[in-house]
């Protein structure tokens, strides 16, 4: 049982009593009987214990596991079990079946009962004789037991010899030609399929000699042994993966963990792991001595629209403050609101940023107690802009932006990506652990404290390290010469050279009639070494030399100081938010197939119309459906509820013989079942019957929209009424029958009532009834404490939501015959009820409670809850083949996207995805649902944090292909092409495949899960089919980032599994199973990184100066892996730095609101010429290489290779028709690429060539572009003018 307190308990039950509240509901409207199912069809999951007792079927292990879970660790757990399956007590018959039930049952606990590997890793347990007579256990070993990793497949033995000490048998003691077996297998299956780690002779030598425990496997591989084979006590001459994958990537890389349970255990016999252990080469911490140096990898993929807004380490670029607010860490950084104004509103809230480190990208959101920007005015003025509102006042007086303020990074980002630690700004915090007692009110203040002992408060620390020391000391002959104190104001001639120097060490100063007046002043001159009469102190005469700039400035003061520069990161913009509504292409509002009947807009209303012939009554369509007979009457219909009453079943048959059957093949012709009939129908009269129930005049519903087919095995129709009302309500269904809102999703651990948008009265209705401190709730800005399980959505999602409610509510009513359940009338009704987020391409869904509204576009939810779900990529090894201008290059896909992304260290986020797009205009093959092959834009590349495992897929041609499980695949149903998910692809799956120029079929002959070696995947977008092809595998692309969440209710009620497309593969984006409660200790082990403190000790800031690896520090932070397995890991969560409003800043992006390519590259260049930080030559002419003279060179290249498409039909035509239409319809014959498209950005290269200092070889290149478009498509043409346009 996971460990919470009574507090949390109470929560947790109430989302448990309020989650059976509607599946009551739901329950009660499914047994009414007009759905596919007259039950709920989205079951709830179990904890970790009930789930090994679901995945093996061994009645009871459940109970028995809870209980030993709560005396002693998982581990133990594992083997202790044993002892209870050697008493058999549950039922075992035989020793095999006592082995292998602790066997499967210790490595089912160790995965978490979420893979094949306890199931299918273990081919069978079997008993073997050694030479002396005596019995020894043999654990084979198969292909998938890589998905449980190399621990738990090394303590799989470790368990087996346990348990075999128990029923008294021997240990193994191999032959010698076994050995030599070992030895040679396991290398060739290294050849084969590239080993985590490869023991060597010596190695695997040492473990076969002594482990107790007979390591053997099935043969994996096509490939069989040269040497050794055909012996005795070895079952196969194929490669053994299995075997080969315990014995390295298990035993020997794992040595130690399995020494640390073998020790704990108290196990004898195993006293050769030490020998191993300190014989094996392993991997170490990469511990790179160039940590410091800039990296700019982040530009690299720059692309037109998206600024810079600091280059690498440059100063005036972010600088790096550790800490973490209540709305970051889990890859989200803070930045001050002012610096989102400053910076031309390009980063709004959840604004992807490309970073230059600890990761590659952050979430940007709003954090008001780090510093913001500092500026210079048109008029010359200096200032630190703290106030968002001052920002947005003073943005169009600014001349240049001289620093872009504070960056706030938690440590455990800096721990996640395996990164140094950088020294950091000198900070309040810092300051105050280093004896400083408060804040100073001035100037004065500040310095008796530095009397006293305290070292210069940050806020009248100036960048001195920014300078070099003869500047300094330029600076000070200048003071001290031409300086003078007027009206207590400290002021000086304007001299271009001096006020630079001012600039960058960010001296407030103000200029008026030519003079450059500084008001607190008293720092700046102690700085100097200048007393208040302007003139040189004694300090001068002991200057050292070759002292460092703060060094100097140090000396000069008396004052003990600190750097207030620190490390600048660069950074530049990425993805902008987004928040809209889930919609297929096109939308539909109901699951009801209208055939061509519909129109191309699939309309009931033009379906209404529809005459199949001449001098026949309108509205007759004739469609498919499933076959469905109700077991009442027997009368054979469409509908889902018989007219007697009673619910129908689907009826399958083979479409060969016609024999009914409930399997899934036919058992006499044995081809696939199918459930499916020709209905000939009068959707007019059904239509019309149906506003007529609902009480709808025919035209208070303009549109209601169906869908083309029906593509799912059972091919149920659903109901029509469901379909007017979502179009009442100005709503789309998904493909499984729901209704869904997708938003970026960002981290938030506590908040405000204010920020929530729900009143006080409400909020303590919820259980928030104390604020972080115990506080009773009383006003609108003490700080909450977010459950783990609410999240706040965007207004613009709730109003959608509100929508979805009154349908839900309209649809129990009058469809179902039941009270509505959420009565909703706005938005803050919907606080306290229960949603389903689930990610893209995963099928598991978390519950989670709607707990306020935010004003950015964006969902803000618990770490834990983003970290409950999953992404989707290709491993990075996998080849593609993209089209740069002219040429075809074929390269792996991790390349390709390091070529654009700053991938020195693994990069994060908070579900280990970002993208840039739209990437670099390259073409890549992709393939449309007829087979068709395409040209294809990649409009996005992504990387992702990898899961522990991969599907490895081979086909009987040899290729293969490795991705993560729930990626979409491709397979050929009969002439089409249906996606399914990757963990759904058989082995004999047709596939298709390219070569040459052709598109052919292959078909899977291996099918393995394997470990993922690597910490990062990576995929494409590619622009409208979304297919590409990989390793000469045609297979979908990557999910999106952003998450998507749907009303309880309407997950319950209309969600089917009969809707989805197909029997394999449909499962994508649906919410299989529903997860209702989150155990951290279950989820992504990102999550137990985020720092938890109020602050951080004065030791960190001490070893950040030294650079050490966060790893020797991290027992100084109080993070969530420490609270694991105690009630503090779901509450009692605290933060270093607070905000006032997590909503602050732009509300939306410059970039989405400016609609034009030119808009939007002005507005780019505009800003890199206002930051200092930032090289606005650099910037153009890394937009013109990445970009443009890309993006001109494709089109081009595929104006030249373009099809013709037909207007009406859609029919693609590589050459145009000799009769100028369509053969196929008359149509209108169109180009597919067209001259706009390929000259759309020739015009601004040119203007960027000619106003700023891009490289002579850029410009030819553009230069000889434009010379290829004239003489393909000819000069401009020059109008006519009149007379008048002279006057």
């Amino acid at each position: 049982m996971m460990e919470i307190s009574p507090r949390m308990g109470q929560y947790l039950s109430g989302l448990q009593q309020r989650l059976e509240e509607a599946m009551e509901v739901a329950q009660s409207a499914r047994a009414v009987g007009i759905d596919p199912r007259t039950v709920v069809e989205i079951p709830v999951a179990d904890d970790l214990a009930d789930r090994v007792e679901a995945l093996l079927g061994i009645k009871g292990v459940a109970s028995r596991l809870r209980e030993l879970e709560s005396e002693m660790s998982r581990e133990e757990v594992a083997l202790r079990i044993g002892d209870d399956f050697v008493a058999r007590m549950f039922g075992e018959e035989n020793r095999e079946e006592v082995l292998d039930h602790a066997i499967r049952t210790a490595m089912a606990l160790l995965t978490e009962g979420v893979v094949a590997a306890p199931t299918e890793g273990i081919a069978k347990i079997g008993i073997g004789k050694n030479d002396d007579g005596t019995e020894y256990l043999r654990i084979f070993y198969a292909g998938p037991i890589r998905s449980a990793g190399g621990t738990a497949q090394a303590l799989s033995v470790l368990v087996g010899d346990y348990v075999r000490r128990a029923l008294g048998l021997s240990r193994y003691m191999p032959r010698q030609d076994e050995i030599e077996r070992y030895i040679e297998e396991i290398r060739q299956y290294n050849n084969i399929m590239n080993l985590q780690y490869l023991p060597s002779e010596r190695e695997i030598r040492l473990i076969v000699t002594n482990c107790p425990v007979c390591i053997d496997g099935e043969g994996t591989e096509s490939e069989e042994v040269s040497g050794y084979r055909n012996l005795e006590r070895v079952e196969t001459n194929a490669v053994r993966g299995g075997m080969a994958l315990v014995l390295a990537e298990g035993l020997a890389l794992k040595a130690p963990k399995v020494q640390k349970n073998v020790r704990k255990m108290r196990m004898d016999g195993w006293d050769w792991l030490e020998e191993l252990i300190s014989g094996t080469s392993r991997q170490g911490d990469d511990e790179d001595e160039s940590i410091i140096r800039p990296r700019d990898k982040y530009l690299r993929d720059l692309i037109g629209g998206r600024p810079v807004f600091s280059y690498p380490m440059r100063k005036g670029g972010f600088r790096l403050r550790y800490g973490r607010s209540r709305n970051t860490g889990f890859a989200a950084a803070g930045i001050h609101p002012a610096t989102m104004h400053i910076l031309g509103d390009f980063l709004a809230v959840g604004t992807q940023m490309k970073t230059e480190r600890p990761g590659k990208a952050a979430g940007i959101v709003p954090v008001d107690s780090i510093q913001g920007p500092t500026v210079r005015l048109k008029n010359g003025d200096v200032l630190r802009v703290d106030d968002a509102e001052e920002a947005r006042k003073i943005s169009e007086e600014v001349e240049k932006i001289l620093d872009v303020g504070e960056i706030l990074i938690s440590f455990g980002e800096f721990l996640e990506n395996n990164h140094a630690l950088m020294p950091p700004v000198y900070c309040e915090e810092w300051w105050l652990q280093e004896g400083g007692t408060r804040r100073p009110e001035n100037e004065l203040e500040a310095i008796s404290f530095c009397f006293e002992g305290a070292f210069l408060h940050p806020d009248f620390t100036y960048l001195w390290d920014d300078l070099e020391p003869d500047q300094i000391v330029e600076i000070a002959a200048f003071v001290e010469k031409h300086g003078e104190i007027q009206h207590d104001i400290l002021v000086l001639p304007h001299d271009p050279k001096i006020k630079t120097m001012l600039e960058e060490i960010l001296l407030p100063h103000r200029v008026r009639e030519g003079l450059v007046c500084i008001t607190d002043y008293l720092v700046f001159l102690a700085c100097l070494g200048l007393d208040i009469r302007l003139k040189r102190r004694r300090e001068w005469d002991t200057l050292p030399k070759d002292c460092a700039p703060l060094a100097l400035v140090t000396h000069l003061s008396g004052f003990p100081m600190r750097s207030r520069a620190g490390t600048r990161i660069g950074g530049r913009m990425g993805r902008p938010g987004k928040s809209k509504p889930r919609k297929m292409n096109p939308p539909p509002h109901s699951l009801f197939p209208l055939g061509e009947a519909g129109g191309s807009r699939r309309s009931f209303q033009e379906a209404c119309s529809h005459t199949p012939r001449p001098n026949m009554d309108g509205g007759t369509i004739t469609i498919e459906t499933g076959r469905r007979r109700c077991p009442a009457c027997g009368t054979e219909t469409h509908r889902n509820l018989c007219d007697c009453g009673v619910h129908t079943d689907p009826v399958f048959s083979c479409p060969r013989c016609k024999r009914e059957t409930a399997e899934v093949e036919c058992p006499a012709c044995h081809v696939s079942t199918v459930c499916s009939q020709t209905t000939t129908l009068n959707v007019r009269a059904e239509y019309l019957a149906t506003l007529e129930s609902l009480g709808i005049r025919e035209n208070a519903v303009s549109l209601v929209k169906g869908v083309k087919g029906l593509i799912s095995r059972e091919k149920p129709v659903e109901d029509i009424r469901k379909g007017v009302l979502r179009a009442r309500n100005d709503l789309f269904v998904f493909k499984d029958g729901t209704v869904r809102y997708d938003m970026i999703d960002l981290p938030l651990t506590h908040f405000r009532p204010r920020e929530a948008g729900v009143s006080i009265e409400k909020l303590k209705q919820l259980g928030y009834e104390e604020d972080i401190h115990g506080r009773p709730l009383t006003g609108p800005d003490q700080v909450l404490e977010l459950r783990a399980q609410d999240i706040m959505v965007s207004r613009t999602c709730a109003d959608y939501m509100v929508q979805v409610a009154q349908f839900i509510d309209e649809l129990l009513v009058k469809c179902y015959g039941l009270p509505p359940f959420y009565h909703v009338t706005e938005k803050e009704d919907l606080v306290g009820h229960l949603v389903i987020g689930l990610a893209p391409h995963t099928s598991a869904g978390v519950l989670a409670r709607l707990a306020g509204f935010t004003e950015a576009n964006v969902g803000y939810a618990h770490p834990f809850f983003h970290a409950a779900k999953r992404r989707n990529c290709f491993h990075g090894d996998t080849e593609i083949e993209v089209m740069e201008g002219k040429t075809w290059k074929r390269l792996p896909i991790r390349q390709f996207v390091l070529e654009n992304f700053d991938l020195a260290r693994p990069g994060i986020d908070r579900m280990g995805t970002y993208y840039s797009d739209p990437q670099r205009p390259v073409m890549i093959r992709s393939i449309d649902t007829r087979g068709g092959h395409h040209l294809r834009s990649i409009t996005s590349v992504s990387i992702h944090r990898a899961p522990e495992t991969l599907i490895r897929f081979e086909t009987e041609q040899g290729r293969v292909l490795a991705v993560t499980p729930d990626h979409a695949m491709l397979v050929w149903d009969l002439c089409y092409l249906k996606k399914i998910r990757a963990v759904e692809l058989k082995v004999g799956d047709p596939v298709p495949v390219m070569m040459g120029m052709n598109v052919l079929t292959d078909h899977i002959r291996h099918r393995d899960i394997v470990p993922c070696p690597d910490d990062r995947v990576y995929c494409l977008t590619v622009a409208e089919e979304h297919t590409l092809l990989a390793n000469d595998i045609f297979c979908g692309q990557c999910d999106g980032d952003e998450d998507c969440i749907m009303l309880l209710l309407d997950g319950l009620i209309n969600f089917s599994r009969s809707f989805l497309p197909e029997t394999r593969g449909g499962s994508m984006d649906a919410p299989l199973v529903l997860t209702t409660r989150i155990d951290p200790a279950e989820i992504d082990k990102e999550s137990h990184n985020i720092d938890v403190g109020s602050s951080y000790p004065l030791e960190l800031y001490l070893e950040t100066m030294k650079y050490a690896h966060p790893k020797d520090v991290e027992h100084l932070i109080d993070r969530v892996e420490h609270r694991l397995g105690t009630p503090a890991q779901l509450e009692g969560f605290g933060f270093t730095h607070d905000t006032t409003d997590i909503s602050a800043g732009p509300s939306e992006s410059t970039y989405t609101q400016l609609k034009s390519m030119l808009e939007k590259l002005e507005a780019e260049l505009k800003l890199a010429e206002m930051i200092r930080a930032v090289d606005e030559d650099d910037v153009a002419e890394r937009v013109l290489t990445t970009h443009f003279i890309r993006d001109l060179m494709g089109n081009l290249n595929a104006f030249s290779r373009q099809k013709f498409r037909c207007t009406k039909c859609n029919t693609s035509y590589r050459r145009m028709p000799l009769a100028g239409k369509c053969s196929r319809c008359g149509g209108h014959i169109i180009p597919t690429v067209h001259e706009g498209s390929v000259k759309k950005y020739l015009i601004m290269s040119k203007d960027i060539c000619e106003h700023y200092k891009v490289s002579e070889y850029t410009k030819q290149r553009v230069k000889v572009l434009d010379m290829a478009i004239e003489s393909t498509f000819g000069q401009e043409k020059s109008q006519q003018m009149g007379l008048a346009d002279f006057m």
